[in-house]
């Protein structure tokens, strides 16, 4: 019974439930909302296509973004109930998951809107560094173009609103962070030069590592030690140039080195903690109303310097004058004749009356005549032939003239050194000047061998283009130099020396080689003047191998490899009045030279 009365209730409740649920009463209630729908797609429509033509990809539900976005608010403004009663046609899950894919839809628009932007500033900060860099204002417009186009080739895939089009802004960027041309820029550093003074600067440092072994002698010959010398030395050299006018230039040098050496500007990492001396090394004003003329006076390069190592060390200077006359001829002047000319003086010995007891008197002045200075009279001529593109001949002959030669080596003793160079500098020096090797009469005395010092040099040099391996050019360089001292009849009065070299290191790779032979007698050149690392411990009376390497490290720095293989010529006492520092019995000394020079 009570199974029947359940049943016939659950029978009423769903009649009730059918009847309160009429469906003829859906349609009025339906017909705003449809009206709604139908007007909403009109105003969506005008956007769906921005937001289409945005992706490359349709959506799933082949509707556009909008569209669903506005069937979303539609929905969402209605009632309850007209939701309910719309949940057969369109389930609310759906709804939501459309909604989440649109909003990550436009996150991810807005991510590559960021990274569009970020690509732009770098882009722009590309083209500043370029311009920087090439200091010229013509490359703005090719590196503008080179940003547009990476622009265009990203932009494709997310195309924004043309406000925010790269390609203007790039333009308008670039514009306002143009830089100055490089003459523009050179003309302003030239101005602050000109405030600041009409000084230039310049020069160069130079690490030497640079050891001298030599065996002990053995009996029979004179006893004389082994040398074992392994040092570290560096050389710094600041110049100074100022135009005075079109006219007149100067030149000025300030270098390291010891003061009673003129053969070197290397000083030792020795002395403790001591500071380092810097004298002048060059000084001088140029007077050059053409380019083929030109007078120099001061403390100035002797004016047939080449950097050889034969007549003249490359550190010494001289206090004096010299001449330059160049007569051009040939096609376009390529060929030359140049007329070279140079007066020095060495020392001023102020003395009126030559006594007895004068160091002048032990250097062989003649006792009660006027004491003279110590001369340098250099000249010659210089032959430049261009023959083509690839080769050049320079043929060459000079005459040197001394004049009292043996001041030089009085210089070099203890006593002379108080007289000829200590009243000069108004200093007390550790010792005498060196560079000793030439002959003398008497042992470690102040007259040379030779009655007199008059050197006729004749030189050739050729140089050639050379060849290239890879993008390194090796030139070609041959020197020969024959030189005779005609003021003495005694023997050992002849020089020579033959160079050849491959190669001129100017970047980084670069390389070159050298090698280098020379002979010179003790009575051929003076020994205070000539090279000290072609003769170590002598400057003549020796017999010389030479070689060198050199490698570009990179603009302004190069590597440099010396080796020095020395050997004596000839004995004390083996002529008459004939004695020298090293003989030819001391065994064969060898020199090893590392070079780190920076230039600048």
């Amino acid at each position: 019974m009570r199974n029947k009365l359940a049943m016939v209730l659950c029978l009423a409740l769903t009649l009730i439930l059918f009847l309160c649920m009429n469906p003829t009463k859906a349609p009025a209630k339906q017909a705003p909302r449809q009206d709604a729908r139908s007007r909403v797609p009109e105003a969506g429509n005008l956007i769906s296509t921005t937001a289409t033509a945005s992706s490359d990809k349709p959506l799933a539900t082949g509707k556009s973004a909008v569209t669903r976005i506005a069937d979303a608010s539609g929905l969402k403004s209605q009632p309850k109930t007209d939701a309910a009663e719309d949940a057969p046609s369109k389930p609310t899950s759906a709804v939501v998951s459309e909604t989440d894919r649109i909003r990550a839809l436009e996150e991810a628009l807005q991510q590559q809107n960021h990274k569009l932007t970020q690509m732009q500033k770098l882009i722009e900060e590309q083209q500043r560094m370029i311009q920087l860099l090439n200091g010229k204002t013509g490359g703005r417009n090719s590196d503008t173009s080179q940003a547009e186009g990476l622009t265009s080739a990203v932009s494709p895939a997310t195309d924004t609103a043309p406000a925010k089009e790269i390609p203007t802004g790039a333009a308008a960027s670039a514009q306002q962070n143009q830089q100055p041309s490089l003459e523009d820029r050179v003309k302003r550093v030239e101005e602050r030069v000109t405030r600041l003074g009409p000084i230039r600067l310049g020069g160069d440092f130079r690490f030497r590592l640079d050891g001298i072994l030599r065996a002990a002698t053995r009996a029979p010959d004179p006893p004389l030690q082994h040398v074992q010398n392994v040092r570290m030395r560096y050389r710094l050299r600041l110049n100074l140039d100022s135009d005075v006018n079109k006219a007149i230039s100067f030149h000025g040098q300030l270098s390291t080195g010891p003061i009673n050496n003129g053969l070197t500007l290397d000083q030792d990492f020795t002395s403790t903690i001591a500071h380092q001396p810097f004298f002048i090394s060059e000084a001088w004003m140029d007077y050059h109303p053409n380019k083929n003329v030109q007078l120099q006076g001061g403390r100035v390069q002797e004016v047939f310097a080449d950097n050889s190592r034969f007549l003249f060390d490359d550190d010494v200077r001289f206090n004096g004058f010299n001449e330059r006359f160049i007569l051009p001829f040939g096609d376009k002047g390529a060929s030359s004749i140049e007329l070279r000319a140079a007066q020095y003086w060495f020392s001023n010995p102020n003395v009126a009356v030559i006594t007895p007891g004068s160091p002048l008197a032990t250097a062989g002045d003649e006792i009660g005549k006027i004491g003279r200075s110590s001369n340098l009279f250099h000249q010659g001529l210089l032959l430049n032939l261009r023959v083509g593109e690839k080769w050049a001949h320079q043929f060459g002959g000079d005459v040197q003239v001394f004049r009292e030669p043996n001041q030089i080596q009085l210089a070099s003793t203890a006593n002379g050194v108080v007289f000829i160079v200590q009243p000069g500098l108004g200093l007390v020096l550790s010792g005498p000047m060196s560079g000793t090797g030439n002959a003398t009469t008497t042992p470690g005395g102040a007259i040379y061998t030779a009655e007199n010092f008059h050197v006729a040099r004749v030189t050739y040099r050729l140089n050639h283009t050379g060849f290239h391996v890879g993008e390194h050019a090796y030139p070609i360089m041959f020197n020969a130099q024959v030189a005779r001292n005609f003021g003495t009849d005694a023997r050992e009065r002849d020089a020579t020396l033959a160079a050849i070299q491959v190669g001129k290191p100017a970047r980084f790779g670069d390389m070159s080689f050298l090698y280098v032979f020379s002979i010179k007698g003790a009575n051929s050149i003076i020994s205070q003047l000539t090279d000290d690392d072609l003769g170590t411990g002598t400057g003549v009376n020796l017999r010389v191998h030479y070689f060198r390497w050199e490698l570009g490290l990179a603009r302004n720095i190069t590597l440099q490899s010396l080796v020095f293989v020395q050997r004596e010529l000839r004995n004390s006492g083996q002529f008459p009045n004939f004695f020298v520092p090293l003989g030819a019995f001391t065994p064969r000394q060898y020199r090893f030279q590392e070079h780190l020079v920076f230039t600048f």
